[in-house]
């Protein structure tokens, strides 16, 4: 019987898994010119509400159907310095509370609405200096200290990562990424339904005597910035957003729960923030963020700047690598452009 030599095989296995390489590679350069091609021309925002389907159905969030949800609960559970503050439990779905945290400022009526979006192990709580300190840089209290009223939404990332002696952990263990998982294959994704918790929330608090409805922003760092990115791309009631620590080349940081079917070929962030003209976002980088290497962003944001160009309103949208880490960034200059678009 012949008998082969392993090694004289491995040369095809390697061969083999080359070639998987380099189609990949070719597949992704081939898809980088197609979302090119399919944004950036001169009808671009005549396109915008069609190329806004594409990518709800991308996501899947154009799948979760519209059906009787409980009444959303607001109770007041307290004042602070800067606040009155309510719980909210807002439903996703018949089956999914959404709980928040909602800060109104003292002797403010019919301000603006900022949603204000925790990151990877972070809760309304830490987000708004309550419970525990990270890296939020004062977020919810800055934008407190504006006069906006301000909606932190908790999102399925209260323990994620390695833990640290800043932040609190939650004893209630969950699987993200097999979440995920399973929900798209069933044609949603994570994404679509923590944005449709997002906008369930808008719907609610956007009628509140307090709120100015006509005023609606976001803001958040790390999975919330990368949340502000994209829920701002599929709902215009938001006027402006801030994101940070997020934006960068999906081919570079493609996570699984940051990645859909055909995405490759449709949007990455430079598409996803195109989806975000005329209206105004700002994108910031930390240089010494240690998560994300601002350098592939720079490249990323050139091509969103390309796009908000082709709308018209190259004005609209700013970007900054700044002399920072995986934070919000000490100076005012995201918070003052935010508020400059709902003043």
């Amino acid at each position: 019987m012949y008998k082969d030599i392993i090694k004289d095989g491995d040369v095809f296995r390697k061969e083999y898994k080359d070639g998987f390489d380099a189609f990949i590679e070719r597949k992704l350069k081939e898809a980088k010119d197609r979302r090119r091609d399919l944004l950036l021309d001169c009808n671009l925002m005549n396109k915008l509400e069609e190329h806004r389907k594409e990518y709800l159905s991308m996501l899947g969030l154009d799948r979760i159907e519209e059906c009787d949800l409980p009444e959303p609960e607001l109770t007041r559970v307290g004042e602070d310095e800067d606040a009155v503050i309510y719980r909210t439990r807002i439903y996703i779905t018949p089956e999914i509370p959404q709980y928040g945290l909602l800060f109104v400022p003292h002797g403010k009526s019919c301000a603006p609405l900022i949603i204000a979006q925790h990151g990877g192990g972070g809760t309304p709580e830490l987000c708004s200096d309550m419970n525990g300190k990270i890296n939020y840089n004062r977020m919810v209290r800055r934008l407190l200290e504006r006069g906006a009223v301000v909606f932190a939404p908790q999102l399925l990332l209260w323990n994620f990562g390695e833990p640290r002696a800043t932040r609190p952990k939650h004893d209630i263990p969950y699987r993200r990424q097999e979440v995920d998982r399973d929900l798209k294959r069933i044609g949603l994704s994570l994404t679509a339904v923590e944005i449709k918790g997002i906008m369930n929330g808008l719907d609610f608090l956007s009628e509140l005597d307090f709120v100015d409805g006509e005023r609606i922003g976001m803001i958040g760092l790390s999975y919330g910035g990368y949340f502000t990115l994209h829920t701002m791309a599929v709902d215009t009631r938001i006027k402006a957003g801030f994101s940070n620590a997020c934006f960068n080349d999906r081919n570079v940081y493609p996570w699984n729960d940051w990645v859909y079917p055909n995405s490759a070929n449709l949007f990455h962030d430079a598409e996803v923030a195109a989806l975000c003209a005329p209206r105004r976002l700002y994108v910031a980088v930390g240089k010494e963020d240690e998560v994300f290497d601002y350098r592939s962003a720079v490249t990323e944001a050139e091509r969103a700047r390309e796009y908000f160009k082709a709308a018209g309103c190259p004005q609209s949208f700013m970007f900054s690598a700044w002399d920072g880490g995986h934070t919000i960034p000490d100076t005012n200059e995201g918070i003052d452009f935010l508020f400059s678009a709902l003043s």
